[in-house]
């Protein structure tokens, strides 16, 4: 049975409840995996093999995405409350990692970060962060550009409810507040964007945005009563799926087609793919718990899930269906993981 779901926006796939995890492309395609161990340390597992990334101090919260172009960025806050930035990574390398990072300013001295989330890596849009922190018992959210790290953060005032930061022509910030989805750019010199979504699905409290075919213009996905998604700035949305309550959690393409992942009440994922230029299809089963997601190019979904030690990669075709599943466990301090 559904419960009760509130406001809520996503951007990437979520990290997973505990430690973070995150799932990319490598330069051949493959899953690259990025897991914070209990000792806050980063790992990435490439080929089979773990390597430690040599930071400065343990991390607790991350995010890691992927853009278009097959760059990464890497956004890290530390335990002393340092956050690091990095744009532009190349999904190949294995070394360098603490020099492409550089530290954004902005937070007060005693702010505890408890949320990183970058906007969608959009062509033509400034890589944006959001960053969610509590100071002096109070907690309040600041953006900035990742790419220009040694601008700082900024405080962004918004009204209570779902908020993520991203760009529609200019940057700005997306609410969904008592089911009404708008956009409203940032202040700048000349002239501001504010765009309302209309015709939303009954009961809406999951927005999923993703980067689009138009530049600096995001598709839009919503669910309530329904699945919908708006592409780019159409203001019509189409029909996804008739199922009502999802949360939506991650939507790709490729040249195969593009593929939409939402979980349930129970958390379990389901998967709604179309081939390309085709229908959705109807939503099938695809993992009992959480699980993070990466496309491969060939169409082939890997997923990735963490319990205690031991990291599980599956690989699933475009119906959901399971082709293959392994489990990896993660390095002690005791064993290791060479650091780079």
């Amino acid at each position: 049975m559904m419960q009760a779901l509130m406001a809520h926006m996503t951007l990437y796939p979520e990290a997973m409840p505990g430690r973070p995890l995150f799932v990319v492309r490598d330069g051949s395609g493959q899953p690259l995996v990025f897991v914070i161990d209990a000792a806050g340390r980063l790992l990435l597992l490439r080929a089979g093999a773990w390597k430690a990334i040599g930071l400065p101090g343990p991390v607790t919260r991350a995010d890691i995405r992927q853009a278009v172009d097959g760059t990464l960025s890497v956004a890290l806050a530390l335990v002393d409350g340092t956050i690091l930035v990095a744009t532009g990574v190349a999904s190949t390398r294995t070394d360098g990692w603490p020099e492409s990072l550089a530290p954004c300013s902005g937070l007060p001295a005693d702010a505890q970060v408890t949320r990183l989330a970058f906007g969608p890596l959009q062509e033509g849009a400034p890589p944006l962060l959001l960053v969610g922190a509590t100071a002096e018992g109070a907690t309040a959210t600041w953006y900035g550009n990742a790419a220009t790290p040694a601008q700082g953060l900024r405080p962004l005032r918004l009204p209570d409810g779902a908020c993520a930061v991203g760009s529609y022509r200019l940057p700005g910030a997306w609410t969904l507040r008592e089911g009404a989805l708008r956009f409203t750019s940032f202040d700048t010199a000349g002239w501001k964007v504010d765009v309302a979504y209309p015709h939303l699905p009954a009961a809406t409290a999951s927005v999923l945005l993703a980067a689009g075919s138009m530049p600096n213009v995001p598709d839009v996905f919503a669910a309530g009563a329904s699945i919908v998604v708006y592409r780019g700035n159409n203001p019509v949305p189409q029909r996804v799926a008739d199922v009502a309550g999802a949360r939506l959690v991650w939507n790709a393409r490729s040249e195969a087609g593009e593929y939409l992942i939402y979980a349930d009440g129970d958390d379990a994922l389901w998967l709604v793919s179309r081939p390309a230029g085709g229908a959705w299809r109807t939503p099938a089963p695809l993992t009992p718990q959480r699980a993070v997601p990466m496309l491969a190019d060939d169409g082939i979904l890997h997923m990735a899930t963490l319990h205690g030690d031991t990291l599980t990669l599956s690989r699933h075709d475009v119906h959901g269906a399971l082709l293959e599943q392994t489990a990896i466990s993660l390095p002690t301090n005791e064993n290791g993981a060479a650091t780079i």
